[in-house]
């Protein structure tokens, strides 16, 4: 991105970055990695490409089947059957076979949620179906993902929510919106910075206001009074006093907190199950967590037992029985005994959603199967 392209970037888009980047503080210790930018890509996919790597200096070389040749200057997760991609400039969409089904035509594409994806092209935002037909025509200034029927977009300098038909429901208010989650309440900043929640109504579920906060997971969202974080429920009760530097949300009962410069986890009822002990901890997902000790990460039961050996230069979650890991500088995908079963020859690799998971190998990105 070139200095002139930054800039207007940066006027479009600047109160969600400066957001998110508040937002991000709380975030310190996390220890999955980002996605990153690659050069120009080929245009036409073709599936079932093959790519030979050695797993390790003294390994033998292995072939490893692609489902997706590794050709686009991006990749994101499959959602609802659909992948977005970049080429060149340009976002589309690829099937689960490597075709093309939505040409990039697109400056920036989300995925697919509800049938409906978030496209932009110069400085609006629209969405459109799985055709590629625009549906709500590019009119905003920044707009998320549909959930519960309701989406977040900014227009002017203000958020408020959409219907599907691109009506809003909810006007432009709040000075930030987050999608709603599965329990139909929304975080939104206020004029006042303040952090609070509301319904699909657009009420506020309590005069509470805080500091900050996070989206809610299994009926519970961390937030931020002063420099402490603690946990409210659905009506924005406080039922964890803040007391924490860092939270997270709330994966199979328990969540992550750091007290006094380490990491440990809590249940619901705020009662410390697994003593704080490690450098960086990640929620639960298929009964395990990520920890890192000894500037190495590994993995543990929800009993604080360490089934995985601390070992990897940096990890992804668990999905569909497999985690993307660092070693080495290469990455590749472990089961749950700590086994490759992806030998580390990518340079980046991303979770597994649908059965398929966006690899990296030099500048170029493609998908590989867990077959």
């Amino acid at each position: 991105m070139n200095y002139k392209s930054w800039k207007k970037q940066w006027r479009k888009h600047w109160k969600i970055w400066l957001v998110t980047i508040l937002m991000a503080s709380t975030l310190l210790g996390r220890g999955i990695g980002s996605a990153v930018k690659s050069k120009r890509g080929n245009n036409v996919p073709t599936p079932q490409a093959e790519v030979t790597s050695p797993a390790s200096s003294d390994a033998q070389d292995v072939t490893e089947k692609l489902a997706i040749q590794p050709q686009f200057d991006r990749a994101t997760d499959f959602s609802e059957g659909l992948a977005a991609v970049q080429v060149g400039q340009k976002w589309g969409y690829v099937d689960q076979t490597g075709k093309l089904v939505i040409e990039p035509s697109f400056d920036e594409a989300g995925n697919f949620a509800e049938d409906m994806a978030w496209v932009c092209q110069g400085d609006q935002f629209g969405y459109i179906d799985k055709t590629g037909k625009i549906i709500i025509k590019l009119q905003f200034i920044h707009a998320q993902n549909f959930s519960v029927g309701l989406a977040a977009v900014q227009t002017g300098d203000k958020w408020g929510y959409i219907d599907k038909t691109g009506q809003f429901v909810i006007q432009p208010q709040y000075d930030f919106a987050d999608p709603f989650t599965e329990d139909s309440l929304a975080l939104v900043r206020q004029d006042n910075s303040k952090v609070g929640y509301i319904n699909k109504s657009g009420i506020l579920v309590s005069d509470a206001q805080f500091d900050g906060g996070w989206d809610f997971s299994e009926g519970l969202a961390w937030v931020i009074q002063g420099q402490e974080r603690g946990y409210i429920d659905s009506t924005a009760e406080i039922v964890i006093t803040p007391q924490f530097a860092q939270a997270r949300d709330f994966s199979e009962g328990l969540a992550p907190v750091e007290l006094n410069g380490k990491w440990g986890y809590v249940d619901k009822t705020g009662k410390m199950v697994i003593e704080p002990q490690f450098q960086a901890a990640e929620p639960f997902r298929e009964a395990v967590a990520a920890v890192k000790v000894s500037d190495k990460w590994g993995f543990i039961d929800s009993t604080g037992n360490m089934i995985i050996e601390p070992q990897f230069d940096n990890v992804e979650p668990f999905f569909e029985k497999l985690a993307g890991v660092e070693l080495n500088g290469k990455s590749g995908y472990i089961d749950h005994t700590g086994a490759f079963v992806i030998q580390p020859r990518f340079d980046q690799v991303e979770h597994f959603s649908e059965g398929l998971a966006a690899v990296k190998i030099g500048s170029k990105w493609g998908f590989v199967s867990q077959s």
